[in-house]
């Protein structure tokens, strides 16, 4: 079975090894995505956490599409927050991105660097 690759422009090169998405049969990984959008921010830039949470969302969105997926065919999605209280805004965000059925979600708190609020990433599952 073939493994194939996608980093589109404008999704920020890894700084380790590691694909920013990949293919293999009909499952598509999305690895996990930041607030960076050239042009206008910089990992972190971003203002406030609704603000990041929409980078991040469609950042992961740009990388499915690559992959011939979508929001539609995500099965599970990790999010992780630097600040507690950042949940409600970010939910809100999550439920302007996604709808029923909802796939999977575990939202998780801890340290991002750079003044980042929120990383998330995805797996889809995909006929395409």
């Amino acid at each position: 079975m073939e493994t194939t690759t996608y980093r589109p422009d404008g999704i920020l090169v890894p700084a380790a090894n590691y694909s920013p998405a990949v293919r293999r049969g009909g499952i598509v990984a999305v690895s996990g995505q930041i607030a960076f959008a050239p042009g206008s921010y910089g990992p972190g830039g971003a203002p406030g956490i609704q603000e990041q949470a929409r980078l991040v969302f469609d950042n992961v969105r740009r990388l499915l599409e690559a992959a011939g997926s979508s929001f539609s065919e995500v099965i599970v999605v990790r999010v992780f927050l630097t600040r507690e209280q950042d949940f409600a805004a970010m939910n809100a965000v999550f439920n302007e991105t996604f709808t029923e059925p909802y796939p999977a979600r575990t939202t998780a708190w801890g340290h991002l660097p750079g003044g980042l609020l929120i990383e998330a990433d995805a797996l889809a599952v995909s006929g395409g």
